[in-house]
């Protein structure tokens, strides 16, 4: 014979406990403190972006100095960095930014500051006059500390 169900069968049941709703709540709380004030306050973006502009134009300022030919200075001051074509930071001839057009400089957001202040530059090889680490220092809260980093024999630029 066949086995019969009776109506009173034993089903799982189905849904969370009370621990395992309260768990959840407590995890979506949590990660609610730690990434919404990430997500409303766009200066850790702005200041992440000024890391990658300022890492551009130094860069730029390398690939330049090899196809001219001649010597390209890179002026670091606490708010800005810019590229020029002569050694005069307090009179620059700034490089042209090849997508705008405009000056080739990038500067800080606010709460955000570069240093050692000064200049070095590239020779016609693409060598730095000195090795260089360029500081980012930064009072936004989360936002870590950067620095781009130019090798003394051959230049290369790159983020720490």
């Amino acid at each position: 014979m066949g086995c019969q169900m009776s109506e009173y069968s034993v089903v799982a049941p189905r849904g969370f406990t009370l621990t395992e709703l309260v768990v959840t709540i407590l995890i979506v709380g949590v990660l609610a403190v730690v990434a919404i004030p990430r997500f409303t306050s766009p200066k850790g973006f702005e200041s992440r972006g000024f890391h990658d502009e300022a890492q551009a134009v130094v860069r730029y300022a390398q690939k330049t100095a090899i196809a001219w030919r001649r010597s390209v200075t890179v002026c670091v001051a606490a708010g800005a960095i810019s590229a020029i074509s002569n050694s005069n930071c307090a009179a620059p001839v700034t490089l042209t930014h090849p997508a705008t057009g405009g000056a080739l400089t990038s500067t800080a957001p606010t709460g955000v500051t570069l240093s050692p202040t000064g200049n070095f530059s590239f020779d016609a090889m693409g060598r730095p006059s000195a090795a260089t680490t360029i500081t980012f220092t930064s009072t936004i809260v989360g936002d870590p500390a950067r620095q781009i980093i130019v090798e003394a024999e051959t230049g290369y630029v790159h983020p720490s």
